[in-house]
This record gives C-alpha cells, sequence and structure tokens, in this order.
C-alpha cells in the first residue's frame, strides 16, 4: 500500500476514521498486508503525515514520497540501531523520513515539511 504524502486520501480497506480534537484534519486507522498505517490528513484530504508500524519491517521510503528518485535525500540525525531521520527535497516539497525502534516494534514515519 502506498500513502503518497501531500496527495489526496483515497480509503481503502480496513479504515477506521477519528476526527483531531480543536481543529479540521482527520486521523485514520489503515490495516495494510504488512503495516499498521496511522494517516493524517489535513482539512482538505490532502495527507500530511504517515505512521507505519511493523514488528519485522521498516517501510520504505517509496511507499510514502512520490517519485523519490526526483528528490535529493540528507541525512539529518542517526543513532546506531535505533533511529535515522531524512530529509528529502522534492519538486514537490520537503519531507521528513524517520525510523525508529527495535525488532518487535519498528515505525517509520514520513511527513510534509514544506509544501
Amino acid at each position: 500500500m502506498q500513502l503518497f504524502l501531500n496527495q489526496p486520501f483515497v480509503p481503502q480497506g480496513n479504515v477506521v476514521s477519528q476526527k483531531a480534537v480543536g481543529n479540521q484534519s482527520h486521523i485514520y486507522m489503515v490495516q495494510g498486508k504488512t503495516f499498521q498505517y496511522k494517516v493524517f490528513a489535513d482539512a482538505n484530504g490532502n495527507i500530511i503525515k504517515v505512521a507505519a508500524m511493523s514488528p519485522r519491517k521498516l517501510a520504505p521510503v517509496s511507499y510514502f514520497i512520490q517519485n523519490v528518485n526526483t528528490c535529493t535525500k540528507k541525512l539529518v540525525m542517526r543513532v546506531p540501531l535505533r533511529m535515522a531521520e531524512y530529509e528529502y527535497t522534492c519538486p514537490t516539497g520537503t519531507y521528513k523520513y524517520t525510523t525508529f525502534g527495535v525488532i518487535g516494534h519498528l515505525i517509520t514515519t514520513a511527513e510534509l515539511v514544506e509544501r
């Protein structure tokens, strides 16, 4: 399943929706084959942040950023065997991609920083 940032969210499969308190954004829980996703969408329905959780795998950046091969990648921070944070500068905007966790509880987060 690919949930591209800065694109409209189209619910697929098993989706649970809830409205965020205090603003007009929405939060969706999506169960995929490998990952459980938490999708944050703005008032217009565009995806602004995605967190993918899995016990054994990290979600690749290509699941979240469309045409990632046209982007420049910069390592922002790294803690060996625990976490890494990258910044992708693309023609469509700037994105932050973070991996975190230990085997059994891995989380991959991607979010839109700047359009």
